[in-house]
């Protein structure tokens, strides 16, 4: 289990329960993703109420409570053990996700991709038969406009990118007046290859470091700067929060960077 398999798992639960998943369990879900991520991927962890509400902006204890157990409910993270007074944090694990990725959201995924590249070509070839003056059969035809046919975005999202994550990262491409070419996709993917993320991984943190490319010697130095922000600032509230010891931490992070 890790980060992709988490997203991709959320994402699809989102997707077939609209009415009953808020954004405000997404943030918590996410933060406690992250939070789980920095203690090095622990079976086990405390979430303390006052850091995780400061955290995530919410100003209402029962409007906290509500959206945990709600996601206690959903199945995505597991109550260990309840605080037992206000000085105590719950213990809290993520429920492990081995689910197939044949879900509703990759289907119609799949389905809004394929209808659009097949509309596209259809249209082409439409055109292109009204103007030829050289005739060509119906094969030969087809295949030669499929290949000309090339979008930035469809071929992330058949890559394994989800739709929303792919369309956020063009945003900021936009923005940073980045070609979707066939050359920065392709110099894309092998980069991606070589960092041993997943695609979705990866275009989290592009958009949020808003990067309009990237490569894979990058992730260095963000672990680098991850766990230097992690002495100063997670550590501390930790330490507070569940008298946990600071070397123990540091070194679980050490290793799992390396």
């Amino acid at each position: 289990m890790n980060g992709y398999d988490l997203t991709r798992a959320w994402y699809n639960y989102k997707f077939q329960n609209p009415k009953r998943v808020k954004a405000a369990h997404s943030d918590m879900f996410f933060y406690v993703v992250d939070l789980w991520n920095r203690l090095g991927q622990k079976k086990e962890f405390g979430l303390p109420t006052t850091v995780t509400m400061e955290a995530l902006g919410i100003g209402s204890y029962n409007t906290y409570k509500k959206t945990l157990d709600d996601l206690f409910q959903f199945g995505f993270i597991k109550l260990v053990a309840d605080s037992k007074n206000q000085h105590q944090s719950k213990i809290v694990a993520l429920s492990k996700i081995d689910k197939a990725t044949d879900e509703a959201l990759d289907k119609a995924t799949i389905k809004a991709t394929d209808e659009a590249l097949d509309k596209a070509t259809d249209t082409i070839v439409k055109q292109l038969n009204n103007r030829t003056t050289k005739q060509l059969n119906n094969n030969t035809l087809l295949e030669k406009e499929t290949k000309e046919i090339f979008s930035f975005r469809n071929v992330l999202v058949k890559k394994g990118g989800l739709e929303k994550l792919v369309d956020d990262w063009l945003k900021v491409r936009k923005t940073k007046k980045a070609t979707n070419s066939e050359t920065a996709l392709s110099g894309f993917l092998k980069q991606v290859e070589i960092s041993k993320l997943s695609i979705d991984e990866v275009l989290i943190i592009c958009i949020e470091k808003d990067w309009k490319g990237f490569n894979a010697s990058w992730i260095k130095n963000l672990q680098n700067q991850n766990l230097q922000n992690a002495k100063q600032q997670i550590i501390p509230q930790i330490k507070k929060a569940y008298e946990f010891s600071v070397d123990r931490v540091i070194e679980t992070h050490a290793c799992n960077s390396e």
